[in-house]
């Protein structure tokens, strides 16, 4: 079994318990509203250490950053619960550490 270390976590993404089964859903947590995604509506996932993008059949949610190629692991292994974006004082640049800054959700066409 291909796990992902609990190192991979950052205090803006929790991951599901080592050996528990996969999340249903990713939640995403913006400043002022919130998302369910059912993983089973998972496309794929692309970016590099700043950006990431996340396509459901129905959405596009974009997250900038740094240090999110550890977050871009963890979602391809359908590992994250839940993504949160931090107030724009709570997010900091620490070298060394990875964390989200913005989180964009958008509506695609179906």
């Amino acid at each position: 079994m291909n796990t992902i270390p609990s190192a991979l976590a950052s205090e803006d993404w929790q991951l599901a318990a080592d050996g528990a089964a996969r999340p249903a859903s990713l939640i995403v947590q913006q400043r002022k509203q919130s998302y369910a995604f059912p993983y089973f509506r998972f496309v794929y996932a692309e970016g590099d250490d700043a950006g990431v993008r996340i396509a459901f059949a129905s959405h596009l949610v974009t997250v900038t950053g740094h240090g999110l190629d550890a977050l871009l692991e963890a979602i391809a292994a359908q590992r994250v619960v839940r993504l949160t974006q931090p107030t724009e004082n709570e997010y900091k640049f620490i070298r060394g550490q990875a964390g989200i800054k913005n989180i964009s959700v958008e509506a695609t066409e179906e």
